[in-house]
């Protein structure tokens, strides 16, 4: 009982020292952020009493609780707060498929809809025991699989150096010796353990360096093959990078708008035709670095092209795609890098349509 008067004092004390805040508020709690430190998923919910205090001259009806996420609530008292008086607000988290640290969040709100501010709680999840292969999605080959299916760096410019981390695992009852297929003659380079022991997971390191080079625009792209010695891949992973120059946001940016891309194909023939559309849409001058466009497809286009506010240009598209590059039906993929801040490379897809 003593030590309740005295917290109770204590908070009366930081109420009158927040005056600015309980002139909106009456509500003072003892802490609006708790962590639960290490626990375990298999261990179930885990629940935390903050202490609420109302500093007002009226009473305080606690009336809901709007959690962040489903894994989240709370229990409100179910009387009326007296002034001068505190309860409890008990916010529990379920850490069912949570892994590693992670923050939850639940906003307390009063009678009249009035928010009292946000309550949350973090913990670090150990996942429950689950199977590699429940854990691990893609196959690689026979008892070896991996965290992800494709390695993505995204946006690099000139010269630069990044690295991208995923995790293989051997599910098999046998010790895998590794074979990691060479990226030489490409920008990638990878870090892999030599050998896995039955049920070991271990990290993969891959790493991607762009050309320095200003005028070389371009997407960057390997193919990752890790295999046990004299196993048959069953899955390879994609790598792609996009290297670039990443031009400044501003008002005053340019803005690349693209119509729909269509190449017409004359009844039994293969040669393709058809029209691309650029345009700019901001304030400032677009600058066409480049077009990446499929194989066999080709176009009259001069690097570094400039396309003045609210005007536009075309580009006529003509060729032959090479047979089994891509489905024609499904259509083929280009890319424009440009110097629009919001997309430097859009990527685009050309519609065949048959005549």
């Amino acid at each position: 009982m003593r030590f309740r008067a005295l917290l109770i004092a204590g908070l009366l004390t930081a109420a009158q020292g927040l005056s600015a805040q309980t002139a909106e508020s009456p509500a003072v709690f003892d802490s609006r952020e708790w962590d639960f430190g290490a626990i375990l998923e298999a261990d179930g919910v885990v629940t935390h009493a903050f202490l609420v205090f109302n500093a007002g001259s009226r009473p305080l009806r606690l009336t809901r609780a709007v959690p962040g996420c489903s894994c989240i609530s709370a229990t409100l008292p179910r009387t009326a707060i007296a002034p001068g008086q505190s309860a409890a607000v008990e916010v529990s988290f379920t850490p069912a498929g949570a892994a590693g640290p992670v923050i939850r969040t639940v906003e307390i709100q009063a009678d009249g809809n009035r928010s009292l501010g946000v309550l949350s709680v973090s913990a670090d999840v150990l996942p429950a025991d689950r199977s590699i292969r429940e854990r691990y999605p893609v196959v690689l080959a026979e008892g070896l699989y991996a965290s992800r299916a494709d390695i993505n760096f995204g946006y690099l410019e000139h010269g630069e150096r990044s690295g991208k981390a995923f995790f293989i695992a051997n599910a098999s009852d046998r010790p895998m010796r590794l074979r990691c297929a060479s990226l030489s003659g490409t920008r990638f380079r990878v870090e892999a353990p030599a050998t896995l022991a039955p049920g070991e997971e271990a990290r993969v390191e891959a790493w991607c360096e762009t050309p320095a080079d200003p005028q070389v625009f371009a997407t960057l792209r390997a193919t990752l093959e890790i295999v046990p010695e004299g196993a048959r891949a069953l899955r390879t992973l994609p790598l792609k990078a996009l290297c670039l120059t990443a031009a400044p946001e501003s008002d005053d940016a340019p803005r690349l708008r693209s119509g729909t891309v269509q190449l017409r194909r004359k009844f039994l023939s293969r040669k393709l035709h058809g029209t691309l559309e650029l345009a700019n849409d901001g304030r400032s001058d677009l600058v066409l670095h480049a077009l990446e466009l499929p194989e066999g497809v080709s176009c009259a286009f001069s690097p570094g092209t400039r396309i003045a506010p609210g005007q536009s240009v075309s580009v006529k598209l003509t060729g032959s795609p090479v047979p089994g590059a891509a489905p024609a039906r499904a259509g083929l993929r280009m890319t424009v890098f440009s110097n629009d801040p919001l997309r430097p490379a859009k990527e685009m897809t050309i519609n065949i349509i048959d005549q």
